[in-house]
């Protein structure tokens, strides 16, 4: 049917004509042609434009929309159809539509003349569709099958020369053969004489019915009657023809047939549609119902903004949080709910969107305080994401959540992390971070600011005397007291203990000392009773410039703790302004330098332990472990016992260190069940110390550590200072279940005598009597009788500094109970054992 030069017609030579005003329509149209070889393709967006060119261009073939403007699709092709125009009458034309109702599209399609009819959907058939066209002489949609069952030639041949053009006939002269014919082919419409050979018309048609009761079938009879046209009819016949008819009265009855049938069959495939549409619709119904409850079950409020922050959208959320109806809310700007207190807020809400917006960003988060119906602030959190609705941006799509109660514990942690818990006051990290602001202010403006630091004199006494509760009282009193007489620009703070800080704003040295002067003035004339006596306190103050002369906010502290010092050094109870001058010492520098770094370290939990095995050698194998402190710098370097504990020793210092030592010992037995025993080294200070054994209580009681599992471990000398203290404190540390050793055991030999009163469990060996031994037989002869004497007395002796195997073997042969040393394993970390036993 497609004609053009080339015989074979390919698909590069046909030339198609494209009439269609949808781009994306047109596109798609191109994709599903242009791979399978057809290019010549002409594109028109109306029906002139394509009249226009069928006048001077040939076609082989017309895509044509069914919704042109200007002349609808069926029109344009009964004009091609009717031959006014220069092109092929016979044209070949196929229909692209984007409704679709099957029959009513056939019937359409037949009645104007198309060649095929496709849906908008099943364009990919385009070209199987071209290469059937091809393939064909001519190509029409089938005609509507007639079935004519006509004993009477006459007859069946005036039906066939009267119906040929619309229908494609079969004729069957026999009852038996037309119903044989029917069940075969299942005609479009049968017309049925009631008198024929074999099986007459009535049998026939109640067969016809019992198959397929929706088949069109009309009856001609020439003896109807009322009587006889009313059962024919009730048994299905759709019409009836009395002979003998006319023509036109043979035409219009089978038009009639025929179209009824168009009619049923469009009827139901359109109640099919209503149907689905129907079902869709409910089951959208359902959706969005069950998506609105979603919504409405959310605990996050679900909002929608337009550009001018008006709200389009709410979910029932946001009536239980702020408390005002939706039908209320939505067309009011999101700025109506916020408080004009907030204002500023607000304008930095509205600059973050807004630059969101412009950057196009496709998220954010923005916390923005709303007040509610009872006007209570309610913090919010607003996850914001632009609409993708369109390219331009039309709303924004949020969810809100309460974030009040987040808010108030970030408030509350944020106050907790700035204040003391005990007084209120300023704590040691905000004097910290505000003394490190005021040394940058005073170098870049060349201002001057004050540091008062100050100790209550013998607040300890009161700690001793009347416990921690009492003296937690008086502070909480005499911090009170002090709040009063500092200026509201200055800082006062509390660094721990009974040790204040004052920072003063823009003063001179006068200024400075003089407000030290105050203070101890306030302080010296406070008193408070506790019992049944009236107690007064005194308190040593140093005082420094912050003048910009130090380089950091440490050393202007520190300082402030020379100064402080100084003072308490020449009788306490006295202020003294810092004089580089009048240092004590540099000895002095060093000591708070280094006790300033340790506790800094401490409140940093950069103390660590390292642990090295000692070996029991009747048993072989390792029976506990030493623990040693080390100090990690805050670039991961490790620093020995040897570079601070003698300065703290110095400084008076230690029994910080050690209380930390108790609490860091038995955190690690708690979490590294690997180390089954300890031995914890104490300070010569520790047993003065009078919270020690408190401090052990606590720790033990916090980590549910067993207290057979620790020895203690304190030297010698310190054991034999005050060898009472040290009896009293042993036999407590017994009564908790830990056991005690003595370290450096020899290295004051006239303490042998006293071996028998120290109820240690332990005695372990100088090592200057134990790294010579292979080779001083005086080392050995020693050696031999302390370790004799040692178990003489029921206890176990320990030998350090044992370097290698020659020394090892000795001791053996003595009857060592235990050795430690490099040659048995050197000090590493916890995680380094637990490895090992893993």
């Amino acid at each position: 049917m497609l004609q053009n030069t080339n015989k074979t017609n390919s698909a590069a030579s046909i030339c198609i004509l494209i009439v269609n005003n949808d781009p994306a329509a047109q596109q798609k149209i191109k994709d599903c042609l242009l791979p399978s070889g057809y290019s010549q393709l002409t594109i028109v967006d109306n029906a002139k434009k394509a009249l226009r060119y069928l006048r001077n261009q040939p076609a082989d073939l017309i895509i044509a929309d069914v919704d042109i403007p200007d002349l609808d699709g069926w029109r344009l092709s009964r004009l091609i159809r009717c031959g006014i125009l220069n092109c092929r009458s016979d044209l070949p034309i196929v229909i692209v539509a984007r409704t679709w109702c099957e029959r009513i599209a056939e019937v359409t399609a037949r009645e104007y003349g198309i060649n095929y009819l496709l849906p908008l959907n099943h364009l990919d058939n385009l070209p199987d569709i071209i290469q059937q066209l091809a393939h064909q002489a001519s190509y029409e949609l089938p005609k509507p099958r007639l079935l004519v069952v006509e004993d009477s030639p006459d007859t069946s041949d005036l039906i066939q020369r009267v119906l040929a053009t619309n229908f494609d006939i079969e004729v069957a002269d026999d009852g038996a053969e037309g119903l044989k014919a029917w069940q075969a082919r299942r005609h479009d419409l049968v017309l049925l004489d009631v008198a024929l050979p074999t099986m007459n018309g009535h049998d026939i048609l109640i067969e016809i019915q019992r198959a397929d009761p929706n088949q069109p079938v009309v009856i001609m009879t020439a003896h109807a009657s009322i009587d006889h046209a009313e059962e024919l009819m009730l048994l299905g016949a759709v019409d009836f023809l009395p002979k003998p008819f006319r023509a036109d009265q043979l035409r219009k009855v089978c038009d009639i047939a025929i179209h009824r049938e168009d009619y049923l069959v469009s009827n139901a495939q359109f109640a099919e549609r209503v149907k689905t549409l129907e079902a869709r619709e409910h089951e959208f119904r359902n959706l969005y119902e069950s998506h609105h409850q979603l919504l409405d079950d959310l605990q996050s409020v679900v909002m929608e903004l337009d550009e001018d922050l008006k709200i389009c959208f709410l979910n029932r959320t946001w009536e239980s949080l702020m408390g005002y109806p939706i039908e209320d809310s939505v067309g009011r700007s999101i700025e109506d709910f916020t408080s004009p207190d907030d204002a500023h807020q607000f304008a930095v809400f509205k600059e973050k969107i807004t630059s969101a917006i412009h950057e196009k960003k496709t998220s954010t988060e923005i916390e923005l305080c709303l007040r509610d119906v009872n006007d209570q602030k309610i913090w919010t959190q607003l996850k914001i994401s632009r609409s993708t609705r369109s390219e331009q941006f039309s709303t924004l799509t949020i969810c809100l959540d309460n974030i009040t109660e987040r808010r108030k514990s970030q408030e509350q942690l944020k106050y907790l992390a700035m204040h003391d818990s005990l007084t209120g006051l300023h704590n040691r990290h905000h004097f910290e971070s505000t003394l490190e602001q005021l040394s940058k202010d005073a170098w870049r403006s060349k201002r001057q600011h004050g540091l008062v630091y100050l100790d209550l004199d013998h607040f300890k006494v009161i700690n001793d005397t009347f416990g921690h509760q009492k003296g937690d009282e008086v502070l909480r009193e005499m911090s009170t007291m002090l709040a009063r007489r500092v200026r509201k620009p200055d800082i006062l703070c509390r660094l721990g203990g009974d040790e204040f800080a004052v920072l003063l704003r823009n003063v001179t040295a006068q200024g400075a000392q003089d407000f030290a002067r105050e203070i101890q003035k306030t302080i010296g004339e406070f008193s408070f009773q506790l019992q049944e006596q009236r107690i007064n306190l005194g308190c040593s103050i140093g005082v420094t410039l912050i003048d910009g002369s130090a380089h950091t906010a440490e050393e202007h502290f520190m300082r402030a703790d020379i100064a402080l010092y100084v003072a308490k050094g020449r009788g306490r109870n006295l202020i003294h302004l810092y004089d580089p001058k009048d240092n004590e010492s540099d000895e002095l520098r060093l000591r708070i330098n280094i006790s300033q770094k340790i506790r800094k370290a401490i409140s940093e939990d950069r103390m660590v332990l390292y642990f090295q095995p000692i070996y029991d050698v009747n048993k072989d194998k390792i029976s506990y472990y030493e623990s040693l402190v080390r100090l990690r710098e805050p670039d991961g370097t490790i620093v020995g016992p040897a570079e601070f504990i003698p300065a703290l020793e110095a400084a008076g210092e230690m029994h910080l260190l050690d209380r930390w030592i108790i609490k860091l010992a038995t955190r690690t037995l708690k979490e590294y069940p690997e180390l089954n025993h300890i031995a914890i080294n104490l300070s010569a200070q520790a047993f003065k110390d009078e919270t020690l054994v408190p401090t052990i209580l606590e720790s033990l009681k916090n980590t549910g550590v067993n207290p057979n599992r620790i020895t203690f471990e304190l030297t010698e000398s310190a054991s034999l200072f005050n060898l009472n203290i040290t009896q009293r404190v042993i036999a407590e540390l017994h009564r908790l279940g830990c056991s005690f050793s003595v370290d450096d055991f020899g290295s004051g030999f006239s303490s042998f005598a006293y071996l028998k009163d120290l109820p240690a469990d332990y005695i372990k060996l100088d090592g200057s009597f134990i790294q010579n031994l292979h080779k001083d037989s005086i080392d050995q002869a020693l050696v031999k009788a302390m370790i004799q004497v040692i178990q003489a007395l029921g206890k176990k002796a320990v030998a350090e500094y044992v370097e290698n195997e020659e020394i090892l073997n000795i001791l053996k042969k003595m009857g060592i109970d235990f050795v430690q040393g490099y040659h048995i394993g050197h000090p590493v970390p916890v995680e380094k054992i637990a490895a090992k036993k893993t």
